[in-house]
């Protein structure tokens, strides 16, 4: 039981395919006022991560639509939603003078993205631990005992954020997909393992040089989307291959961040 099952009950016992509702409705309806972090953060209206995104994607429902200026937002049945979602990549250019290709995928629904040829089936957003809606920071750097006087890498300074996946220990390649791109393509021999213990749980020893910084680089990615209000999407191929499929994909798709010591992690 949580203090927002009274919508999960309204949307249980709603039968249209969407509904639009403000938030004052919203709140006669919990008996109580939303959070500060409701009237002025997207991603306190994020589909996962929250007590109260249980409530409506529990009752089988997804936000979209919001919009925080008039103070509403519409509840969509998942299993109704238009869901095609357009997919721009740019190809790396394999010869000088051959201009970069750009191509585009296609979701045939919110599950699956078929991209080059493999289908990625949606795993869920990544949503950093929160308070009052606002994420709560951690500096592990703080934790390592520094005996050797090391420096901190390029992404080891700073606050990072902790969040967890729910998924099967398995071996094959994962996409980030954030502003309808694909952000980051990676490879692992086990998913859940490779997300709860590595990207969402930053290792203080990973701050200093010599460590593994990808996971500090990409910790921080997401917690600046989810900031923006556009939580990374996380797809997933399994496949014992894992290797070669992740290098053909890096062959023919040019992402944001699958780039060696780029420092930028400015997000437009």
């Amino acid at each position: 039981m949580t203090k927002y099952d009274p919508l999960k009950n309204y949307l249980c016992s709603f039968k249209q395919p969407e509904i639009k509702l403000s938030f004052s409705e919203i709140e006669k309806m919990l008996g109580f006022k939303l959070p500060y972090s409701a009237y002025t953060y997207p991603a306190w209206w994020a589909n996962g991560g929250h007590s109260q995104a249980d409530s409506w994607t529990g009752a089988g429902y997804i936000t979209k639509n919001l919009d925080i200026p008039h103070q509403t937002v519409v509840f969509c049945k998942q299993e109704t939603q238009n869901r095609t979602v357009s997919y721009t990549f740019q190809q790396k250019r394999a010869k000088k003078n051959i201009p970069a290709v750009t191509e585009k995928f296609c979701a045939s629904n919110h599950d699956f993205l078929s991209v080059c040829g493999y289908e990625f089936r949606f795993v869920q957003q990544l949503v950093p631990e929160c308070k009052n809606g606002q994420i709560v920071e951690y500096y592990p750097q703080k934790e390592y005992i520094n005996k050797d006087n090391l420096p901190l890498s390029a992404h080891g300074s700073g606050s990072f954020c902790r969040f967890s996946i729910h998924a099967p220990a398995a071996s094959g390649v994962y996409l980030w997909v954030a502003d309808n791109k694909i952000i980051y393509i990676g490879e692992t021999v086990n998913l859940q393992q490779r997300f709860n213990a590595g990207y969402g749980n930053i290792s203080p020893r990973n701050c200093y040089i010599g460590g593994q910084s990808t996971n500090c680089k990409m910790n921080k990615v997401a917690m600046e989307y989810f900031n923006r209000g556009k939580p990374v999407n996380l797809y997933f191929y399994q496949t014992e291959n894992n290797k070669q499929v992740e290098l053909d994909l890096l062959k023919q798709i040019h992402t944001k961040y699958n780039v060696k010591d780029n420092d930028t992690l400015s997000i437009r």
